[in-house]
């Protein structure tokens, strides 16, 4: 008789015994790690809001900070232009243009150091432009140097000296400018003007320029202007300054009587 049930296939694996089955974990051994992840998302928040926070407080602190540093010097520089319009008496405005000085002297040194610390120059050059200072009604000049209005002057590297003198900062060749409009006759000496320079504020005077217009006799009422410029070779602390025959016989005019200089 045939055996019928032999086979050459695997026997079926055995069935798992009854509580031997383990179940799936259920939905609370999730809650450590989602705990987890809001505290990282709060604790990022936080995080935020600190530091905007503390930004924010640094940035007014600066603010304050500069405003009291400077507030004198803003104080300074709104009485100034309140000077021009005869608001003050002129002994108050003497004394604030006094203050102003001792400001670009302070900003001037600053600027000197930079430039022996970097061993070069900043990259703007040195140049002057400077505007006649209209005298007070009444007063008589206290030299025969004229004196120039800082505020509507431009400045770069060259520093205001003593109200009629520009010190020199940076070494090299300038080109020098004056112009000078006389509108009043002198019976004995010719309408001059001459650029000086002293090396220091105790060096010797010297005549770098000369110019002279005539108006030919007092009956004239034109006007006549002694121009001069030349390229000079300055040094550190040269100073240079613009004398007049008499100050009273120039004119005042705006855009007549200027001086300038910028290194080339």
């Amino acid at each position: 008789m045939i055996n019928m049930y032999q086979t050459n296939l695997p026997p079926p694996p055995i069935p798992p015994r009854l509580g031997s089955v383990k179940s799936a974990p259920g939905a609370g051994h999730n809650k450590p790690l989602l705990g987890f992840l809001i505290g990282m998302i709060v604790l990022q928040m936080l995080l935020l809001l600190g530091g905007f926070t503390y930004l924010y407080h640094k940035e007014n602190k600066h603010d304050e900070d500069f405003e009291h540093k400077y507030l004198d010097d803003m104080i300074v520089l709104r009485r100034l232009g309140e000077c021009e319009k005869d608001s003050q008496s002129v002994l108050d405005c003497e004394k604030l243009v006094e203050k102003y000085k001792n400001i670009m002297e302070k900003v001037s040194q600053v600027e000197g150091k930079a430039v022996k610390r970097t061993g070069g120059v900043p990259s703007y050059g040195a140049m002057a432009r400077m505007i006649v200072k209209q005298p007070v009604v009444g007063a008589l000049p206290s030299s025969k140097y004229l004196e120039w209005n800082i505020g509507h002057s431009v400045l770069r590297n060259v520093q205001y000296f003593k109200s009629s003198w520009l010190k020199v900062l940076q070494p090299g060749d300038y080109d020098i400018y004056s112009q000078v409009a006389f509108s009043k006759w002198h019976p004995k000496t010719p309408l001059a003007s001459r650029v000086k320079l002293r090396k220091g504020e105790t060096g010797k005077e010297k005549n770098l320029m000369t110019a002279y217009c005539s108006l030919g006799d007092q009956n004239r009422t034109d006007v006549c202007t002694a121009f001069q410029g030349g390229v000079f070779s300055l040094e550190p602390e040269d100073q240079i300054s613009v004398w007049v025959t008499d100050p009273s016989l120039v004119n005042y005019e705006e855009g007549t009587t200027t001086f300038g200089l910028f290194k080339l």
